[in-house]
């Protein structure tokens, strides 16, 4: 299993529209193809901090999820939302 954490450093004036877009991306992902899991966290310490959990079968899953217009359109949109760039962190899990 593949596990991917997505910080997000979101501006306070575009917290909803943020909240709004990326639950539409969510959505979405979790009906493809070797998703397991997706979800998001808000921080205890910044309610304007938020961690994407991501859970994929094999790299295969996520090649495909990164072509997706879903993803695409919303990683486009995040410069709009952010004080700084997201921080990605890619993991293996072995079972």
């Amino acid at each position: 299993m593949i596990v991917i954490n997505a910080e997000f450093y979101i501006t306070p004036e575009q917290k909803q529209q943020f909240l709004n877009e990326i639950s539409e991306l969510i959505k979405e992902s979790r009906k493809e193809e070797g998703c397991l899991s997706y979800q998001i966290y808000q921080a205890v310490t910044d309610e304007n901090n938020f961690v994407m959990v991501e859970k994929w079968e094999n790299p295969q899953a996520i090649e495909l999820h990164n072509t997706m217009s879903h993803l695409q359109n919303f990683a486009k949109k995040v410069p709009n939302y952010s004080r700084k760039a997201p921080q990605i962190t890619v993991s293996l899990v072995k079972d």
